[in-house]
Protein backbone atom coordinates (compact mmCIF):
# COMPACT_ATOMS: atom_id res chain seq x y z
CA UNK A 1 0.00 0.00 0.00
CA UNK A 2 2.72 2.46 0.96
CA UNK A 3 4.73 1.47 -2.10
CA UNK A 4 1.90 2.61 -4.36
CA UNK A 5 1.75 6.04 -2.75
CA UNK A 6 5.52 6.43 -2.87
CA UNK A 7 5.55 5.44 -6.54
CA UNK A 8 3.29 8.36 -7.45
CA UNK A 9 4.76 11.62 -8.60
CA UNK A 10 4.28 14.67 -6.40
CA UNK A 11 1.88 16.07 -9.02
CA UNK A 12 -0.27 12.94 -8.82
CA UNK A 13 -0.35 13.11 -5.03
CA UNK A 14 -1.31 16.78 -5.22
CA UNK A 15 -4.02 16.00 -7.74
CA UNK A 16 -5.47 13.31 -5.46
CA UNK A 17 -5.46 15.62 -2.46
CA UNK A 18 -6.90 18.66 -4.24
CA UNK A 19 -9.51 16.78 -6.22
CA UNK A 20 -10.66 14.93 -3.11
CA UNK A 21 -10.86 18.19 -1.16
CA UNK A 22 -12.83 19.92 -3.92
CA UNK A 23 -15.26 17.05 -4.43
CA UNK A 24 -15.67 16.65 -0.67
CA UNK A 25 -16.39 20.34 -0.23
CA UNK A 26 -19.05 20.36 -2.92
CA UNK A 27 -20.47 17.10 -1.65
CA UNK A 28 -20.63 18.48 1.88
CA UNK A 29 -22.40 21.63 0.73
CA UNK A 30 -24.96 19.51 -1.11
CA UNK A 31 -25.38 17.03 1.74
CA UNK A 32 -25.84 19.56 4.53
CA UNK A 33 -27.79 21.98 2.33
CA UNK A 34 -30.23 19.18 1.55
CA UNK A 35 -30.45 18.51 5.27
CA UNK A 36 -31.86 22.03 5.59
CA UNK A 37 -34.59 21.11 3.09
CA UNK A 38 -35.16 17.84 4.90
CA UNK A 39 -35.78 19.60 8.22
CA UNK A 40 -38.11 22.05 6.49
CA UNK A 41 -40.18 19.22 5.01
CA UNK A 42 -40.37 17.49 8.38
CA UNK A 43 -41.46 20.72 10.08
CA UNK A 44 -44.26 21.12 7.52
CA UNK A 45 -45.37 17.53 8.08
CA UNK A 46 -44.37 16.32 4.63
CA UNK A 47 -42.84 13.06 5.79
CA UNK A 48 -42.73 11.39 2.37
CA UNK A 49 -40.76 14.26 0.80
CA UNK A 50 -38.43 14.29 3.80
CA UNK A 51 -37.82 10.56 3.38
CA UNK A 52 -37.08 10.96 -0.33
CA UNK A 53 -34.64 13.81 0.33
CA UNK A 54 -32.98 11.78 3.09
CA UNK A 55 -32.51 8.78 0.81
CA UNK A 56 -31.24 11.01 -2.00
CA UNK A 57 -28.74 12.69 0.33
CA UNK A 58 -27.21 9.41 1.44
CA UNK A 59 -27.29 7.85 -2.04
CA UNK A 60 -25.39 10.81 -3.51
CA UNK A 61 -22.95 10.79 -0.58
CA UNK A 62 -22.26 7.05 -0.86
CA UNK A 63 -21.94 7.12 -4.65
CA UNK A 64 -19.62 10.10 -4.71
CA UNK A 65 -17.42 8.74 -1.94
CA UNK A 66 -17.21 5.42 -3.77
CA UNK A 67 -16.07 7.28 -6.88
CA UNK A 68 -13.51 9.30 -4.94
CA UNK A 69 -12.22 6.12 -3.30
CA UNK A 70 -11.34 4.85 -6.78
CA UNK A 71 -8.76 7.66 -6.99
CA UNK A 72 -7.04 6.46 -3.84
CA UNK A 73 -6.93 6.68 -0.07
CA UNK A 74 -5.50 10.20 -0.06
CA UNK A 75 -8.36 11.45 -2.22
CA UNK A 76 -10.89 9.79 0.08
CA UNK A 77 -9.29 11.31 3.17
CA UNK A 78 -9.21 14.72 1.50
CA UNK A 79 -12.88 14.36 0.57
CA UNK A 80 -13.74 13.63 4.19
CA UNK A 81 -11.88 16.78 5.23
CA UNK A 82 -13.77 18.74 2.56
CA UNK A 83 -17.08 17.43 3.89
CA UNK A 84 -16.16 18.51 7.41
CA UNK A 85 -15.14 21.98 6.20
CA UNK A 86 -18.44 22.35 4.34
CA UNK A 87 -20.29 21.20 7.47
CA UNK A 88 -18.64 23.92 9.54
CA UNK A 89 -19.51 26.54 6.89
CA UNK A 90 -23.15 25.47 6.82
CA UNK A 91 -23.34 25.42 10.63
CA UNK A 92 -21.82 28.90 10.82
CA UNK A 93 -24.38 30.16 8.30
CA UNK A 94 -27.30 28.56 10.13
CA UNK A 95 -26.17 29.91 13.50
CA UNK A 96 -25.97 33.37 11.98
CA UNK A 97 -29.60 33.12 10.86
CA UNK A 98 -30.98 32.75 14.37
Amino acid sequence: MTENLLALSPAAVGFQALSGLAVGGLLGLFHFGALWWNVGYLAKGSVLRALVVQLLRFAVLAGALYGVAQLGALALLSAAIGILVARSLILRRVKGMS
